[in-house]
């Protein structure tokens, strides 16, 4: 799976930043965000981030969710990937999709990063989805 464009402008070199995205739900719906950070400013997300150095891609899913919405991990899998640019030509993403349960109400804990948490059922997805997210929904049928 990709987006956009397949190499940076000549004489600049792009970017690769590892992510991970925590797919949560409960019964028919996923929990997305609505993101304040720069990269995705206003678009609907799963919980999620980098991936720090040598750092195992569950385990920074679990670090992930729990910082951003308070809630722990359970029952987590990689679910596959996704591959796009955040900064056309200068900052593509590859993203490890990591389908989880969690129990609990998410909370706002990165008030700068995330304005809110709400659960969407597939026909009532918000717009517009963050690229990562808009991929994951993109790869799998309805």
């Amino acid at each position: 799976m990709s987006a956009g464009p397949q190499r940076a402008n000549a004489g600049s070199a792009a970017v690769t930043v590892l992510g991970v995205g925590v797919v949560v739900r409960n019964g028919e719906a996923w929990l997305l965000g609505l993101r304040k950070s720069a990269w995705g400013r206003g678009t609907w997300a799963f919980p999620g981030g980098k991936v720090d150095p040598g750092e195992d891609p569950l385990a920074a899913a679990a670090r992930e969710l729990r910082e951003e919405t308070g809630l722990d991990l359970t029952q987590a899998r990689a679910a596959g990937w996704a591959s796009g640019w955040l900064e056309a030509d200068r900052v593509r993403h590859v993203t490890v999709f990591v389908e989880a349960s969690a129990e609990g109400t998410p909370s706002v804990t990165e008030p700068d990063k995330c304005e809110r948490w709400a659960w969407f059922t597939r026909d009532a997805l918000p717009t517009p989805l963050f690229e990562p997210t808009r991929l994951y929904f993109e790869s799998r049928a309805a």
